[in-house]
């Protein structure tokens, strides 16, 4: 996958750069997206109190609303092969409509119950 110059890296922070799609699509998907989402996951599956994992769900589907943004972003930036910027974008939208559901969906059915 492409390098972005160093002037790119002094743009900002991290979390700037990921948001902004300035991080390689590589960094931002494999990076942010799918070894950030394993960790959070690890951390949900372990956690046993309700109301944590209510919160931490939500802060999770936050997250993967930030990153997706980024991924989105550095696939439109992408130089290389465009079925890589293709494949993301569709990741990151069923990410983005699933986490948008989550964040909908899972505080109307607490407050049903």
């Amino acid at each position: 996958m492409e390098e972005l110059s160093s002037e790119a890296h002094q743009e900002g922070g991290t979390i700037k750069r990921l948001i902004t799609g300035k991080l390689s699509l590589a960094d931002t998907f494999w990076g942010a997206y799918f070894f950030g989402g394993i960790l959070f996951n690890v951390v949900i599956k372990a956690l046993q109190d309700a109301n944590a994992l209510f919160i931490f769900n939500m802060i999770y589907a936050v997250y993967i609303l930030l990153v997706c943004i980024g991924v989105w972003k550095a696939a439109s930036f992408y130089k290389g092969k465009v079925y890589w910027a293709i494949l993301a974008k569709i990741t990151a939208a069923i990410s983005i409509a699933s986490s948008l559901i989550m964040l909908f969906a899972l505080p109307m059915a607490i407050m049903n119950t």
